[in-house]
């Protein structure tokens, strides 16, 4: 599907005005992703204090459940949206997660699929529920605190899909404004990079993406 495509949703409900083009998007993605890797972007408040909750122990014990889409560090647009419901079941998330619930909007029915993917994990009511549910009892102080968060006439799920994002500095969010969501760093990609692989001189390109990939690094020790 093309990126037009799977953005409209935002521009129709007013949160978008231009579509940036995958070169750009692309650039967005190589600057977002060390701060997306970093240990900004972790809540371990959230997690049990034993060893398999423990960063490295539980990024594979998460990877095992979610697979190779869990290696996406960019927009997340080509994760399959079962991914990103398995994703925000096993993963704990301080505050909203918005940049993820924008991510499954993009799929047809992805908010819909998404609560139930949820309902199934609290109540552990089918055999991917109680897998889910086991990994994030194992994992999390207390799942159904969290799973209780996504549900509800006031909760994260339907929140989404009355466009009820709440802004970085309401949430505590470390990452810099333009990545805290998908709308966001559509938005900045947009205005922000060429549109064209060529609008970039061929000599120029090392130093660009170099640039890119260093803004958090030069960020730290400005």
């Amino acid at each position: 599907m093309r990126l037009e495509d799977r953005l409209r949703i935002f521009r129709d409900a007013g949160l978008l005005d231009g579509i940036p083009t995958r070169w750009q998007l692309l650039q967005g993605e190589i600057e977002m992703t060390p701060y997306v890797i970093s240990t900004d972007a972790t809540a371990e408040e959230g997690y049990r204090d034993h060893l398999a909750s423990k960063p490295w122990p539980r990024q594979l014990l998460i990877f095992a459940h979610v697979g190779r889409d869990h290696l996406r560090t960019g927009s997340a647009l080509g994760a399959k949206l079962e991914a990103i419901c398995a994703h925000l079941a096993v993963t704990f998330h301080r505050g909203m997660p918005v940049f993820d619930l924008q991510v499954a909007q993009t799929h047809a029915g992805g908010l819909a699929r998404l609560r139930a993917s949820i309902e199934e994990a609290r109540a552990g009511s089918t055999r991917l529920g109680r897998q889910r549910l086991a990994l994030a009892t194992r994992l999390f102080r207390d799942p159904d605190e969290y799973f209780a968060q996504f549900l509800g006439p006031t909760g994260w799920i339907a929140r989404a899909e009355r466009f009820d994002y709440p802004s970085p500095s309401s949430e505590g969010s470390k990452f810099p404004p333009e990545f805290f969501s998908l709308v966001a760093l559509a938005a900045y990609c947009a205005q922000t990079f060429p549109r064209r692989p060529r609008d970039v001189p061929l000599l120029s390109y090392p130093g660009h993406l170099v640039g890119l990939a260093s803004r958090r690094l030069r960020e730290r020790f400005a």
